[in-house]
């Protein structure tokens, strides 16, 4: 990765400077107040303005909040001309089912930061595609606050979202069939996210629908999925004609999903799934749930070095 030697006008709309507007939003599952309490002095700690609802967590079963409010609330932030970014809370469940609504925003806003993953993949979903937005997949807000990331992982972090980089780096990756391993360059755009979140856009107005030209990569990564799951996900997607137009597939991380026996079946699932593909599919990308969790930007460019060493580099958004 490189630092930024200028800013472009592009950058400037998305990089963020001591006293911006951090929107915070929680379009899914609740955390505790406490979390949310760490959360926002964490925001501050770095010299942002942290702005949220009184009624952020009012819980309503297994979601941060009612439909309509988790709906307005975030409608409120895309919309907001004063603040630079919108970190969610947290992921969980009950991001998608504000699709119906969002379907209904006439007007894109003009772009901003949004931060965040798990669950948060369908608002990802929503951004890239439907207002082609970039976006970032990166830690919630709940988790940064418990002070649950490596220090190199925080400091990647906070470098990437005030622009003092302008590009993230994964390398040492792994190529898990033939068609990884031809020497090629993919000049593309990373889309995707948590797998079983993703999966469920199969069938609805967001189902994706990519194009051979645009070079996609897809990302995917989850937690707590066994073996035959993640075969399900992966054949849902590829029978619905997912993959059809996309140009490669990377995998983060997989974490938990274990049989009762105590052995995870992923990795062999992962396998498995890899030699069937009739394009390139990788491993390695070090994102997720687990512990390291590097932010990824989607929709933005991206370069996949194809071959017996195999590296991405994907840019930011403010990248000149």
């Amino acid at each position: 990765m490189k630092k930024l030697s200028a800013k472009s006008s592009k950058s400037d709309a998305f990089y963020l400077k001591r006293g911006d507007i951090i929107d915070i939003v929680a379009p899914a599952s609740a955390c505790s107040e406490e979390n949310l309490k760490l959360g926002v002095k964490w925001i501050e700690s770095l010299g942002f303005k942290p702005r949220y609802s009184p009624h952020i967590l009012q819980p309503d079963l297994y979601l941060s909040n009612s439909d309509e409010f988790r709906f307005q609330d975030l409608k409120k932030a895309l919309y907001a001309k004063d603040s630079k970014a919108i970190w969610c809370l947290r992921g969980g469940y009950g991001s998608f089912r504000l699709w119906p609504q969002m379907l209904k925003l006439t007007k894109k806003a003009p772009p901003k930061l949004m931060i965040g993953l798990s669950d948060i993949t369908s608002m990802h979903q929503f951004l890239n595609q439907k207002w082609q937005w970039p976006s970032l997949h990166a830690s919630l807000l709940d988790r940064v606050g418990q002070n649950k990331l490596p220090a190199a992982n925080e400091k990647e972090l906070v470098d990437v979202i005030t622009g003092q980089i302008d590009a993230v780096e994964f390398l040492n990756l792994t190529p898990m069939n033939d068609l990884a391993l031809k020497k090629k360059v993919i000049k593309g755009t990373v889309q995707g996210g948590n797998l079983c979140t993703y999966m469920v856009s199969v069938g609805t107005k967001l189902q994706p629908k990519y194009k051979k030209k645009d070079k996609t990569i897809l990302f995917f990564e989850d937690i707590g999925e066994r073996g035959y799951k993640v075969d399900r996900f992966l054949q849902h997607l590829n029978q619905a004609g997912v993959f059809d137009q996309v140009a490669a597939i990377v995998f983060g991380d997989f974490v938990d999903g274990l049989e009762v026996s105590g052995q995870s079946l992923v990795h062999e699932t992962l396998a498995r799934f890899a030699k069937q593909c009739k394009i390139p599919v990788f491993s390695g990308v070090e994102t997720g749930h687990g512990v390291i969790q590097r932010p990824l930007f989607f929709n933005t460019t991206a370069m996949l070095a194809c071959g017996k060493n195999p590296n991405m580099i994907v840019y930011s958004a403010y990248a000149p």
